[in-house]
C-alpha cells in the first residue's frame, strides 16, 4: 500500500508539471481566439499526455510488460489521455451549461475526475508487470 501512494503521489507530480502545459495553452488559446473551449480542452490536454509520457515513464512508472514494445506502450498511454481528454472535454460542456465559466474551477474540476480515470488504467494496464 505504501508504494502505490508513493506511486501516485509521484504521478500526481509529474501530472502536474503536465497540467500547468496543458492550462498554459488552454488559457492562451481561449484569450486570444474564440474557440470552443471544450475542443480547445480536448487538445490540449493531450499535449500535456504527451508531457505526461516523457516524465511519468522516467519517475513514476517501473518498466512494465510493454517495455520491449515502445511504440505500443506510447500509443498505449496515449489512449489513457484521449480517454481523459473526452473526459475533460465532457466536463467542460457539463460545468458550461451549469453555469460554470470560470476557465480554471473548469479545469480543476475536470482534472479531478480524468486523472483518476487514467491513473487507474496506466497503471492497472499500460504499465503491469
Amino acid at each position: 500500500m505504501k508504494n502505490f501512494i508513493i506511486k501516485i503521489t509521484k504521478y500526481a507530480g509529474t501530472n502536474g508539471v503536465a497540467f500547468v502545459a496543458d492550462f498554459t495553452v488552454l488559457f492562451l488559446v481561449d484569450y486570444f481566439f474564440n474557440f470552443n473551449r471544450a475542443y480547445v480542452a480536448f487538445f490540449c490536454y493531450l499535449l500535456g499526455t504527451c508531457v505526461s509520457f516523457v516524465l511519468a515513464k522516467r519517475y513514476v512508472f517501473q518498466k512494465g510488460w510493454l517495455n520491449d514494445k515502445p511504440t505500443i506502450e506510447f500509443f498505449a498511454y496515449f489512449l489513457g489521455g484521449v480517454i481523459g481528454a473526452v473526459i475533460t472535454a465532457l466536463m467542460f460542456i457539463l460545468l458550461i451549461k451549469i453555469g460554470v465559466e470560470n476557465i480554471l474551477i473548469q479545469k480543476v474540476i475536470a482534472s479531478i475526475f480524468s486523472f483518476i480515470t487514467v491513473f487507474i488504467y496506466r497503471n492497472f494496464y499500460v504499465f503491469k508487470k
